[in-house]
C-alpha cells in the first residue's frame, strides 16, 4: 500500500503476490474496493498483482479539478515507471480497459496482455448524453440506491459529500468529451498485443455487435461473453471471469 506522485496527483496502489506484473484498472466512480477487490487473491496466486485506485477516485486525490485521458494514461504510466515494471499485463473493467488500451498504443511493446471488460469504444452524442444524465445524483440513486452508498462509502475515506458531488460533476463533464477526446480508430492498429475484448452477456451498454467491432479493428483480439452477468462489476461472478482471465494470460 503507498502512493506515487504523477504530476499534481498522489496515486493509491496496492501490491500483492509474486510473478509477472498484473496491474487492474477500475471505471469510472470504481475503487478498488467495489471493483477488484474480492478477485485479488486469486490474481496474487499468478501474479505480481497492483491495484489503483484511479485519479479523483477512492484513496487518489486530483487536485487538477479535471479528468482527461491523457491524464489517466499518464498515471498508469508513472506507476509501472515507478515500480520498475519492463512488461506488464493489464486488466481493466469499462472505463479502466478504455485507459489500458490507450496506454498501450502509446507502448505496446510495453504490454503483454490487455483484456477490456465492459469497455464502451463507439461513443455517440447520444451516448454521450445518456451517460451524463445516468451521472446526475438523482437518478443514480433512483436506479441504484445501494450501489450509490457503496461507492460513497468507498470515496468518503478521502473526503466527504462535497467530494462525491465534485467527482460526479468531474465525471460528467469527462463524458461530455468521449467523442471528441476519444482514442479515434485509425490507431487501433497500434495496439499490436493481445486483448481480450470480454462482455456481460446481459450488458445493455456495451452490445456485442460493438464488442466484436472493436475486435475486429484490433491486430490481435477476440471476444468472449461472461454468463448471466450485466454491465456492473458486482454481477460478474468470480469464477468464470477468472478463468477466461487466466486462461488469456496463459497462467
Amino acid at each position: 500500500m503507498g502512493y506515487i506522485l504523477s504530476d499534481d496527483a498522489a496515486i493509491y496502489y496496492e501490491e500483492y503476490g509474486g510473478g509477472p506484473p498484473l496491474i487492474l484498472l477500475p471505471g469510472l466512480l470504481g475503487t478498488i474496493e467495489n471493483t477488484w477487490r474480492r478477485f485479488v487473491p486469486e490474481f496474487a496466486k499468478c501474479f505480481h498483482t497492483v491495484v489503483v485506485d484511479l485519479r479523483g477516485h477512492g484513496k487518489t486525490n486530483n487536485p487538477a479539478g479535471t479528468l482527461t485521458i491523457p491524464m489517466l494514461v499518464r498515471d498508469v504510466e508513472t506507476l509501472i515507471e515507478t515500480l520498475g515494471f519492463e512488461r506488464i499485463f493489464l486488466c481493466g473493467y469499462s472505463l479502466g480497459g478504455y485507459v489500458g488500451l490507450a496506454y498501450g498504443i502509446e507502448n505496446p511493446e510495453r504490454v503483454k496482455g490487455l483484456i477490456m471488460h465492459g469497455t464502451k469504444f463507439f461513443w455517440t452524442p447520444e451516448v454521450m448524453k445518456r451517460s451524463c444524465e445516468e451521472l446526475n445524483p438523482e437518478t443514480l440513486l433512483q436506479s441504484d440506491p445501494e450501489r450509490v452508498q457503496e461507492m460513497r462509502n468507498d470515496h468518503a475515506s478521502a473526503g466527504n459529500e462535497e467530494r462525491w458531488n465534485g467527482l460526479l460533476e468531474t465525471s460528467r463533464e469527462f463524458a461530455m468529451r468521449m467523442v471528441a477526446d476519444g482514442i479515434p480508430a485509425s490507431s487501433l492498429p497500434r495496439a499490436r498485443f493481445p486483448v481480450l475484448v470480454s462482455i456481460g452477456e446481459n450488458d445493455r451498454f456495451v452490445p456485442r455487435i460493438e464488442a466484436g467491432e472493436l475486435a475486429r479493428l484490433l491486430p490481435d483480439a477476440l471476444v468472449k461473453t461472461v454468463p448471466k452477468a450485466g454491465h456492473a462489476m458486482k454481477t460478474v461472478e468470480k469464477e468464470p471471469f477468472l478463468s477466461m482471465t487466466l486462461g488469456f494470460f496463459n497462467v
